[in-house]
């Protein structure tokens, strides 16, 4: 996705900010770090969050260990909440991406799959959206992802249906793209997709 397409589905919308009006980075770029299994910096981890947000409230850049711990950290909630990620099967995937500019912080909501042929595309999907991320400067902070299942599909609509309404009606977060939100929680996002898995009958 082109930078300017990022920012018109960021910012366009029934009644988004102009995208004049969309806030652009001005500071040097986040420092990047390469994802490892075998982490070395394992004492930074329980801890990084709170030190990232940290050096973003006080808009100081963060450096590059914590940068890598937080990344790692969010990875190793995927495998958590979904086992391995390269079982096959069709999976909801719900990623929250922060940036030291509030405004480019957003939740994003979406759908991937494994297939016998291609057991990486799980991966390879979650790291596009980080590298898409960059563009705002956002880290992906936390994440979560389902077990596997046959069709995520009715899941994946169900939840940002839900999500656009709750938007809508009760003013509680706000759609900024077609699985872009602001202003709601991964939790919340979260509780709303167990909501719609229990509806499905999804194990």
């Amino acid at each position: 996705m082109r930078e300017e397409d990022f920012y018109v589905e960021q910012y366009d919308g029934d009644d988004a900010d102009c995208v004049a009006d969309a806030p652009r980075w001005e500071g040097d770029p986040l420092p990047k770090s390469r994802r490892s299994k075998n982490f070395k910096d394992r004492h930074l981890l329980p801890e990084a969050r709170v030190r990232l947000l940290d050096y973003f409230d006080t808009r100081r850049m963060p450096p590059k260990e914590i940068v890598a711990a937080v990344r790692h950290r969010a990875w190793e909630d995927l495998a958590e909440a979904g086992g391995p990620l390269d079982t096959v099967g069709d999976r909801l995937y719900i990623l929250d991406f922060r940036s030291m500019v509030p405004e480019l912080s957003y939740i994003k909501v979406g759908r991937t799959a494994n297939t016998p042929s291609s057991t990486g595309e799980v991966k390879k999907r979650i790291s596009a959206h980080e590298s898409e991320a960059e563009k705002a400067q956002a880290l992906l902070f936390q994440a979560w992802i389902s077990r596997p299942c046959a069709t995520a599909v009715a899941w994946e609509n169900g939840v940002k249906d839900h999500l656009n309404a709750v938007g809508e009606v009760m003013g509680v977060g706000r759609r900024v793209g077609s699985e872009y939100y602001r202003g709601i929680s991964l939790f919340d996002a979260v509780r709303v997709a167990r909501m719609r898995q229990k509806h499905l009958g999804l194990a």
